[in-house]
């Protein structure tokens, strides 16, 4: 990608394929699922996974208590980031970055359960409690057994109650690596859910290091616990409406291999088919860094000959001492069916990629907004994104 010089800042254009929308992205299993295997298991492994189900029933319980309004453990504190990108259909994937302080932990072994539920749901009432009987009334109760004798056989036929559904759910087992010096530990995931209201439930719990749930433990057994409730409201891109995804800044986009797998989808929710984006969840970069901005375009207006015009325009603001003040801005880009290729159609699943890639060396210590504008040149819609970030020597 060309560096060019624009009003003494350098600037490469990003405007590749860096990341796509319309991916198709697989269920997260629901909790408690047994994976598929060739060959039975071994006693060993029926062991761990049955405690892998007891410990992932717990963290469920909690978050049915966390949903029914109870207070909540919160051992810890649990810092939440997330990106909205189109997908297929009316569905959205929801990149989450959370980070926590590895001071305030006492394992890198963690259990990670995540329910996302319609903004306000409650948790299901329990099931109603069996009616004991006392030894008054004895034999009109043995005079009824009978009848129980008769219909204990349906009874036993009758199937279990469904456990509540929810737009997504998932639960994890993770050994996280130890956090350089000074750094915290963050935790990436993807959802996919469709457009509306939600409220997300994060549950964390700490298990001893290296070892699996202990068989046998119904409660999370020692460990700290910590819950967070964070609303979502998603986007309808699926609307028609002219938008854009969320701005997303990044310190590097690398070049897999080879591309990842479904099953790696949500745990590596910024890696789309053999190229993985590098967010900075802090938006803290260096002056020796580039900063990349990344967003996706969505639903711009056509010509019945699939024409479209739009332009992009990127300024920076300086903030120092409760001011701010213009610093720079580069050189607009144009999307149009000319500059993008014969046979780009941005309607359906597809998007225009934009963004740009700005080397920080000119940039003086402190805090900036960037500003961007995508004006719609055949409708006259403009949208305007901000987003702010740090340098650092």
């Amino acid at each position: 990608m060309a560096l060019r010089v624009l009003g003494g800042v350098a600037v490469r254009t990003c405007v590749a394929a860096m990341f796509v929308a319309g991916f198709t992205f697989h269920a997260a299993a629901q909790p408690g699922q047994a994976p598929k295997a060739d060959q039975k298991p071994d006693q060993g492994a029926q062991a761990q996974a049955q405690a892998q189900q007891q410990e992932i029933q717990s963290l469920v319980r909690i978050a049915d208590t966390a949903m029914s309004g109870q207070q909540a453990p919160a051992d810890f504190p649990i810092q939440f980031q997330n990106d909205f990108l189109k997908a297929q259909g009316t569905r959205v994937w929801v990149p989450i970055t959370l980070t926590l302080d590895p001071a305030k932990l006492t394992s890198s072994a963690l259990t990670l359960y995540l329910r996302v539920v319609p903004r306000g749901m409650s948790a299901p009432p329990a099931p109603a409690a069996a009616v004991a009987t006392t030894g008054k009334d004895s034999k009109d109760n043995k005079d009824k057994d009978k009848d129980k004798d008769k219909k204990k056989d349906a009874k036993a036929a009758a199937p279990a109650p469904a456990a509540p559904t929810y737009p997504y759910e998932d639960a994890s087992f993770m050994d996280l690596k130890p956090a350089a010096p000074g750094q915290p530990l963050r935790i990436a995931r993807g959802i996919g859910v469709p457009a509306g209201s939600y409220d997300l439930y994060i549950v964390l719990h700490e298990r001893p290091a290296g070892a699996p749930p202990a068989a046998g433990a119904a409660a999370p057994a020692g460990g700290k616990t910590s819950v967070l409730k964070q609303p979502l409201d998603v986007p309808n891109y699926g609307s028609g409406e002219f938008s854009t995804s969320t701005v997303i800044l990044a310190e590097r986009v690398d070049q897999l291999p080879t591309p990842i797998t479904p099953d790696q989808q949500s745990e590596r929710p910024y890696a789309f088919g053999q190229t993985e984006i590098v967010v900075a969840p802090d938006k803290k970069f260096k002056k020796s860094q580039e900063l990349i901005v990344l967003l996706q375009i969505y639903n711009p207006m056509l010509t019945p000959e699939k024409k479209f015009n739009l332009e992009a325009t990127y300024t920076f603001y300086r903030q120092d001492g409760g001011t701010e003040k213009r610093f720079n801005s580069t050189e607009p880009q144009t999307f149009s069916a000319e500059t993008m290729g014969a046979g780009f159609d941005p309607s359906g699943n597809s998007s225009i990629q934009a963004g740009q890639g700005v080397p920080l060396q000119s940039f003086p210590e402190g805090t900036y907004r960037l500003e961007i504008k995508i004006t719609d040149k055949l409708s006259a819609k403009v949208l305007t994104q901000n987003v702010n970030f740090t340098v650092a020597p």
